[in-house]
């Protein structure tokens, strides 16, 4: 759950993928969002040929969510993995790849003009 979004993991029946989807209320603290969202959308279609951007793979729409379906990115928090004091912690080299493809995914968006203001 995040500030304005619930994200609940999914499974398409036929096929038993998992995806992420994400409810996004269209209506806010009395504000109509739904501006907002669209502009989310087009970015994650503007992003679809970027590997270190998160595919949108569907949209759904009812009469106070807008529903993302996402491509689903298993493995729990990146920072937990990284700082975690264990056996399965990531070794650096881990953590520095992926810094690197973070970083291309960033840039991409940088290079169209986009700024991701909620990195996690």
């Amino acid at each position: 759950r995040g500030k304005f979004a619930v994200v609940k993991k999914c499974i398409q029946k036929d096929t038993d993928r998992e995806f992420a989807a994400k409810f996004m209320r269209k209506r806010r603290k009395g504000q109509d969002c739904r501006m907002e969202i669209i502009h989310e959308i087009a970015v994650l279609e503007l992003a679809q040929c970027n590997l270190w951007v998160i595919n949108l793979h569907e949209v759904y729409e009812t009469a106070t969510e807008m529903i993302l379906v996402l491509e689903y990115a298993a493995g729990g928090e990146i920072f937990d993995q990284c700082v975690a004091e264990r056996e399965e912690a990531f070794k650096e080299r881990d953590v520095k790849r992926l810094m690197k493809q973070i970083l291309e995914g960033v840039s991409f968006l940088h290079r169209n003009n986009v700024v991701h203001l909620d990195l996690k």
